[in-house]
Formats: structure tokens, sequence, C-alpha cells
């Protein structure tokens, strides 16, 4: 199948000026001059017929477009660099990918990591982020960490803690011209996407409100940047609480409303046939289950 690509030399410049939100950075990052960028990216604009950038006097911000495009390419760079390391450094170790969700990574998994890697030094962890759900055959991921209902076909999965999504934002907005009472009253509010504006439309059909509100909002795939711009009042995300704990203890952050019946999701490990005949994935395994049991405050069989 023909792959119709735009420049990909404009793609790198692209990503790093997105991620830098400044040519000069982004220069730097990529050994040229910030002319080069802005060159570059002014033909990938062209090439897509639409601006990514809205550029300020001081300011550098992404466009809707930019948004966009920005995740899907910084992941891709992310996984031909991984592809590259693992071809060029062949490693002499037992190695393991493990595929997880940014929030899962920076809010609950990473101040537990140190533990396995004292318990396990002679496995070669790789964490890999995504808000996308991998394959995990394709992708060459060996376990995974998934948010839904623990059903995925041509899988195993095994729950890890529940992870029901609710609404999170400052207390500041629950006073004011516009309080924040009711599910109806989201209208007059922003709302905050991590992703996509997907996730908001789906829980306000499930509410039984409008969900127009939710086809509208910033998305901010960074989750420490969301959880900042809802604890500053700028909008109201939808969130674990188990992962806000620090927040919502502190008063940071308040759950407006209460919880809605039926299923609840989670979070889950999972992984395919017979990937539990690898000792790594089975160390894993092991490992996470046992955090997992003691964040709930199981005694350890």
């Amino acid at each position: 199948m023909h792959r119709r690509l735009p420049p990909l030399n404009a793609l790198r410049a692209f990503e790093s000026g997105a991620r830098h939100l400044n040519f000069t950075r982004a220069a730097d990052d990529l050994a040229v001059t910030p002319t080069a960028i802005s060159h570059q990216v002014r033909q990938l604009e062209e090439w897509f017929g639409v601006p990514l950038f809205s550029r300020g006097k001081r300011r550098l911000a992404l466009t809707e477009a930019g948004a966009q495009l920005f995740p899907a390419v910084s992941e891709a760079l992310d996984r031909i660099a991984e592809a590259s390391c693992r071809i060029r450094d062949t490693p002499m170790r037992p190695s393991l990918t493990v595929s997880v969700t940014h929030t899962f990574g920076s809010r609950w998994l990473a101040a537990r990591l140190g533990k396995f890697w004292v318990e396990h030094p002679q496995i070669d962890l790789r964490i890999h982020h995504s808000i996308h759900l991998v394959d995990l055959a394709r992708d060459d991921v060996d376990m995974a960490v998934r948010w839904g209902l623990g059903h995925w076909s041509g899988t195993r999965s095994e729950w890890l803690m529940d992870a029901m999504a609710v609404p999170l934002c400052s207390p500041a907005l629950l006073r004011g011209n516009n309080p924040l009472r009711e599910v109806g009253d989201l209208v007059n509010h922003v709302l905050l996407h991590e992703r996509d504006h997907q996730e908001w439309i789906e829980w306000l059909i499930a509410a039984g409100v409008d969900e127009s509100a939710g086809r509208r909002g910033p998305v901010i795939d960074d989750p420490n940047s969301l959880v900042r711009a809802a604890v500053e009042g700028l909008g109201v995300f939808l969130g674990f609480p188990g992962m806000m704990s620090a927040e919502i203890a502190s008063g940071a952050l308040v759950a407006p409303f209460a919880r809605s019946g039926g299923p609840e999701p989670g979070y889950y490990l999972v992984y395919g046939d017979g990937a539990l005949e690898n000792p790594s994935v089975r160390a894993f395994r092991e490992f996470i289950l046992a955090e997992a049991q003691a964040e709930r405050g199981e005694p350890s069989a």
C-alpha cells in the first residue's frame, strides 16, 4: 500500500518545535539554525494546508491541527528510536517491554519501578508510554497495562485496580458565577481532554446529558500538564481518583459529582498466550500484582 507521508525532516522539526514550543530550542535539539526549523515547519504547514502553530510576539502555541498531529508524530519517532536502539545495541541480557498509558506510568508505576530494578537488576526493562491501544504482537510489546473492562480479544488479562473516570476540578469551580453543582452545569465550563474528545462525549452520554459540550475544549496530551491546568481552575478533566489521591487529599482537586452506576472499568495487566513462559514476564507480573495488592491494603499471599 502506498503511504502518502509529509516530508520526514519537516516532521522532525515540527515535533521538536511542538515539544519545546520554541524554535530556538528545537534548533539546538536538531543541531540546525532556527531559520531552518521555521522553514521546515512552514513547508509542513503548506503540505497540510493549515497552520500548525500560532505565532505570538513572545509565545508559540499549537493550533488545533498541530495539537492533533503532535502526539502521533512524537510517538512514531519514539518507536523508531526504540527500534533503532534495539537493532544497534543487541541486548546481552533479558529485556522486557511493557506498554502503559501516560497517566498510569507517571502517577502510579514510576514511583514503584525502583523496587523492581533492585529485585531484578538482570532485566533490561523498557516502559513504553502510549495513549493508543497497542497490539502486543505487532508492536513488539511483551505486556501492557490497559484501562477498560478487561476483555480484549486474543489476550489474557488480570485485574489490578478499579479506575472509574470521574470529573475532577479545582474547588474554585464550585463557586462563582457558574457554580459546578450538577452534571448539566458542565456546559458552562471548559472541558479538558488528554487524547481526544471521545472520552468526554461517551461520559456525558452515559450520564444522560447533551454530549455537545464534550466536542470542544483543549487537548493536552501530557497528564501532568493536564492536571496542572485543572488545579489552576482552567477546566474540568476526566481522571481516576486513585491516581490523584495527593491532589484530592490536599484539596487542590475535588470530584463534584457522585459516581453513577453500571460496570466500572479498571486497570488490567494484559499479556498474550504463552507469554508467561518468559521468566522476565513472570517476574514483572508477580511484581505488579503484589504492588497493586499492597495498594489495596490486602495482605500478601
